[in-house]
């Protein structure tokens, strides 16, 4: 896996984290921070699958 693979791995993994604690917080009702948990999840795979 190249290095900026790895960085990019880590920035969505940080993101969803990120997301799951907000959406957690706004008592899984915020569709906004859904979609966004959504897209960083599908990136992450993306990127994985293709490494």
């Amino acid at each position: 896996m190249h290095c900026d693979d790895k960085r990019t791995l880590y920035v969505l993994k940080e993101q969803i984290e990120k997301s799951w604690k907000l959406l957690e917080e706004s008592g899984f009702t915020d569709q906004q921070i859904l979609e966004d948990l959504n897209t960083a999840i599908v990136e992450y795979f993306e990127c994985k699958s293709a490494s």
